[in-house]
């Protein structure tokens, strides 16, 4: 098989969709792999490395014209639309379900190309595609967040009780898998914790099982599915206390905004002391917080009425190496399967990777975007068929 892999072209984006030695096992097998030109520069990868792995370092025009699965990271810029044709797979995050417009979402797919997402790669109840960048982000966002803390608020946010330091007060909302490395990371800082999540006896759990006691300076707010207006007069009390706020956690279809326009609304942020720090690590715009919009700049801040906002949409990126190996790692196997088995016959065969598909033949495949964004839905097997 012919496999391409392409150059970011978002801003701040350092990551890479395969690194030299995957390329070395892709060509091993008598595949061709063809890099555009410094794809891996941002990552620390080179042309060079590639070469030695048997791969052909070409322009992006090559890539696109040799190339039947292609590989990226971000989801395609306005600028990128044209380049996939009808005889491309693109095996990348497309993220159709959240800020990108019905027609942007048309303009791109019309092509027909078949763009698997994965973000939507399931297994039993896992998204394994989106895991290790998502543990990423925690951590990312929480190191990020002390900082402008620290450099906007002045308090050293860690609790060293040899200096007498109280720590900071940090609210996380949502305990999935971004808010459980924001929690670890906290935990260990020993920080004076608010914590929003429909299942707070979990939570407990959680730390548990993390190897930390359960601290006396740990308040939940349970959120009410049921009732989201009580969490939102609880979340209300607390705001003024508030060093930092770091939110986790996406709005459902079962929650929309008729029920509850945001959990956290301008009039609560102005609450915050000034110079407070609100980060959004879910990349959805206006979404739970009114005044988080996702960045594409990795060191971005926006003053939002005297409180610090830092949301960028690919943080991750912060460390293009780390994150390529991590992410790459989960991706192989999938990459390899399309190889060796082809691109359809992989798709009927496996149901992780089934899932993933969000478009094809200009139609969209995957039920969740299709819900969202109120367009018709075509299942993939039905289109294969």
């Amino acid at each position: 098989m012919n496999i391409g892999i392409l150059k970011e072209q978002k801003t701040d984006e350092n990551r890479v969709a395969l690194t030299p030695t995957q390329v070395a096992v892709l060509t091993a097998n008598r595949h061709r792999v063809y890099i555009e030109k410094q794809a891996g520069k941002q990552s620390n990868y080179t042309d060079a490395d590639y070469q030695q792995a048997g791969g052909m370092v070409v322009s992006k025009a090559e890539v696109l014209k040799q190339g039947e699965l292609l590989l990226k990271v971000k989801c395609p810029l306005l600028s990128e639309y044209q380049d996939y044709q009808q005889q491309h797979t693109l095996f990348s995050y497309l993220h159709f379900d959240e800020n990108i417009s019905v027609d942007h979402i048309q303009a791109l797919t019309q092509s027909g190309f078949l763009g698997i997402a994965y973000e939507w790669v399931e297994e039993q109840g896992r998204y394994p595609l989106l895991e290790p960048m998502s543990q990423i982000t925690g951590y990312l966002f929480y190191q990020r967040a002390k900082e402008l803390c620290t450099q906007y608020k002045g308090i050293l946010c860690p609790q060293f009780d040899d200096l007498g330091n109280a720590g900071a007060n940090l609210l996380i909302i949502g305990i999935g898998t971004i808010g459980t490395q924001v929690l670890r990371s906290a935990l260990t800082d020993k920080l004076n914790l608010f914590i929003v999540d429909k299942h707070p006896e979990r939570v407990k759990d959680k730390i548990t099982a993390m190897g930390f006691t359960v601290p006396e300076n740990l308040e939940f707010i349970r959120f009410e599915q049921d009732n989201p207006t009580a969490t939102k007069k609880a979340l209300k009390a607390v705001m003024p206390k508030l060093d930092m706020l770091i939110n986790c956690a996406v709005r459902r279809p079962n929650l929309p905004k008729s029920i509850l326009d945001y959990l956290v609304d301008a009039e609560m942020v102005q609450s915050m002391a000034a110079n407070s720090v609100v980060c959004d690590a879910t990349a959805c715009d206006k979404d739970l917080i009114e005044t988080c919009v996702s960045s594409e700049h990795l060191t971005e801040i926006k003053v939002v009425d005297q409180v610090i906002h830092y949301n960028p949409d690919h943080i991750p990126s912060l460390t293009g190496q780390s994150s390529t190996e991590k992410l790459t790692e989960a991706t192989f196997p999938y990459i390899e399967l399309m190889a060796n088995q082809g691109i359809h016959q992989a798709i009927k065969t496996n149901a992780a990777l089934a899932k993933g598909v969000s478009c094809y033949q200009g139609k969209l495949t995957h039920a969740y975007t299709t819900q969202k964004k109120q367009l018709p839905h075509h299942p993939i097997l039905d289109l294969l068929a």
